[in-house]
């Protein structure tokens, strides 16, 4: 008789079990914030205007680099025509060239990172806001990001609902390099 009681015990609590499961589940929602920021108008776009202003750069730089090998070429050239204190003062003017030329490079590299960064954050911000709209329409209690959670329903990701109100929100976001 006891065994019966466990047994009857046993399959309510089974029985139970899925209703509670899915009680748990819809308070849960996942995003995977990666799609958002590479699919989403504003991402997309900002990408674009990333590979413009590294264009952009390359282009300037190549140019400077052409520049300063022309000036190296021509000083090697001249090393035996001029005085010892002329090659001395034009070889210190070309590493001046060079040093600037650096300088420069690391300070529009660092700009542009600067730039993609705020830009990123912009995004982001956005992103969270519109996931906790998400959440309190939807009722959700919590919303993981998708690289922390191993295995998902999909009827658990509010990814694409939220890319769409993305979407709809902004369409776009400027870089700015300063």
């Amino acid at each position: 008789m006891r065994y019966v009681l466990t047994a009857f015990a046993f399959m309510a609590l089974i029985m139970a079990a899925p209703a509670v499961q899915a009680e748990t589940a819809s308070e849960i929602a996942v995003i995977d914030i990666e799609k958002v920021l590479n699919e989403s108008k504003a991402g997309k776009g900002l990408k674009k205007q990333l590979e413009k202003k590294r264009k952009e750069f390359q282009k300037e730089f190549s140019q400077k680099e052409k520049s300063l090998q022309d000036a190296g070429k021509k000083l090697i050239e001249q090393k035996d025509d001029l005085e010892p204190e002329k090659l001395a003062e034009e070889r210190k003017k070309f590493e001046t060239q060079l040093l600037e030329t650096r300088k420069l490079f690391q300070k529009r590299r660092s700009d542009l990172d600067k730039g993609v960064a705020k830009a990123m954050q912009e995004l982001r911000r956005e992103v969270i806001q519109i996931a906790a709209e998400v959440a309190e329409e939807k009722n959700y209690k919590a919303i993981l990001m998708r690289d922390s959670v191993v295995i998902v329903q999909k009827e658990l990701d509010a990814t694409d609902e939220l890319l769409k109100r993305l979407d709809k929100k902004i369409s776009s976001i400027d870089l700015k390099i300063d």
